[in-house]
């Protein structure tokens, strides 16, 4: 999807370039990610308001939709409560419902300009690639010099966070940006396999290291989960899988058993996933059990959740309310279903399914969707890999309305729900003639 004609060059030249400036955003920080938003969202509107009236809307689109009405419609229903009941209603919660449709905003401008061929994705890609690669270097140079390139020190010996500072958010960072890597050399059809086969080598060697480094377990486990997956759906790849995973196994343990802080945090992550499970699972130790809850890590998360639902299983407390309503707990309990449930209840909760049910059934009624020989299938996989990893219901997250979290959501919405679209329709043209 390259950009438009050249008598709209300067337009599309502007919104391609705060689209292609995200990655650095989230480098940046919330203040020039919501930036972003709102020029992009400004100069959509301003540039290209009249190509709304040519979308498409499908049914996600809709669902979206009718999830941001939703969120008022909880803000509501909360607020005539406390003023029935007399209580005095948060603020905070009022605030960030009416701020969090700046997504919505965010959300149809992507899907006006990805949908009418005005954003160049191949550039997008790039920007994502050199800046995940970046950050990766910067993990190397905190590691082994004790500074990273801007002078900042590690704020801890089992994390390193490079060029995140106090933030330990290095390996989300890197996990969220690199995939576009992987399907650079297939989307360039490079015909060689061995020249594939090391870049795909090199890549590995750098994200997977400046991963583990960052101390972030969650994100090297979904990693590894999406590597699997790319192995699996790329036969190219498959033939090298025994060299690939002695080289990989030789470089992880070296990284591994010859530091022992970075043993000690993943022996930890490996700990409080046995103890997790003790409790929920096995059930070897009551869920109640005051001691074993504070003992283990997320466990006083998900007893929280469980608590704070329960206040209004059915419609929720508004976005942002569980760090109002969880007295004593975190500000969000680390998990985006559990956030959902909690802050918009069922209803809400039934919606975000809906949602996320409707892309993988828009995606899996697409024939042959993991052949990677299609070049359509290779614009999508990457947003789908993201997709998928972003929503895994096991993962350990941040919060569901976040700044950060938020915008990279629905830009990969945006990104994979237009690009299914665009191929659905390719594919009913050529049908029909």
């Amino acid at each position: 999807m390259e950009i438009l004609s050249k008598k709209n060059n300067y337009k599309s030249l502007i919104v391609n370039t705060l689209f292609i400036l995200f990655p650095l955003s989230f480098i940046l920080g919330n203040f020039f990610i919501n930036l972003n938003i709102f020029l992009i969202i400004l100069f959509t509107f301003i540039f290209y308001s009249q190509k709304l009236q040519n979308i498409n809307f499908n049914l996600t689109d809709k669902l979206i939709t009718l999830f941001f009405i939703y969120t008022f419609c909880v803000l509501l229903i909360n607020f005539f409560g406390s003023w029935f009941k007399d209580d005095v209603f948060s603020s905070v919660i009022i605030n960030k419902t009416f701020f969090y449709l700046r997504y919505f905003f965010l959300y149809i401008s992507l899907r006006v300009l990805i949908s009418q061929n005005i954003l160049s994705l191949k550039w997008f890609y790039f920007s994502c690639i050199f800046f995940s690669i970046f950050v990766s270097l910067d993990v190397f140079v905190q590691y082994y010099f004790g500074k990273d390139l801007f002078g900042i020190e590690p704020v801890s010996k089992l994390k390193y966070s490079g060029v995140f500072g106090e933030e330990l958010i290095a390996g989300g960072y890197i996990l969220r940006f690199c995939i576009f890597a992987f399907f650079m050399p297939l989307i360039f059809n490079q015909n060689k396999n061995w020249k594939k086969f090391l870049i795909l080598l090199l890549l590995l060697a750098i994200f997977i290291s400046s991963i583990l480094l960052s101390g972030n377990r969650m994100p090297l486990l979904l990693f590894g989960l999406f590597f699997l997956f790319f192995i699996i759906i790329n036969s190219n790849i498959r033939k090298y899988i025994i060299l690939l995973f002695i080289i990989l196994t030789t470089f992880l343990s070296l990284l591994y058993f010859n530091n022992k802080n970075i043993k000690l945090n993943y022996d930890g992550f490996f700990g409080n996933v046995r103890s997790l499970i003790s409790i929920y699972v096995s059930k070897e130790v009551s869920w109640q059990d005051d001691y074993a809850i504070k003992k283990t890590p997320y466990s006083l998360e998900i007893q929280c959740f469980y608590l704070v639902w329960k206040k209004n299983p059915y419609f929720g407390g508004g976005i942002k309310s569980y760090r109002v309503n969880a007295t004593g707990c975190n500000t969000h309990p680390h998990n985006y279903y559990f956030e959902i449930l909690d802050d918009l209840g069922f209803f809400g909760f039934l919606i975000f399914l809906a949602i996320i049910m409707s892309i993988y059934l828009s995606l899996f009624s697409r024939k042959n969707i993991f052949n990677i020989n299609d070049n359509f299938n290779l614009k999508i996989l990457p947003s789908f890999c993201l997709f998928f990893i972003e929503f895994f219901p096991l993962r350990v997250s941040g919060s569901f309305f976040s700044t950060n979290n938020a915008t990279f959501i629905f830009i990969i919405l945006a990104l994979l729900i237009s690009l299914i679209q665009f191929t659905e329709e390719k594919v009913n043209k050529e049908t029909i003639i």
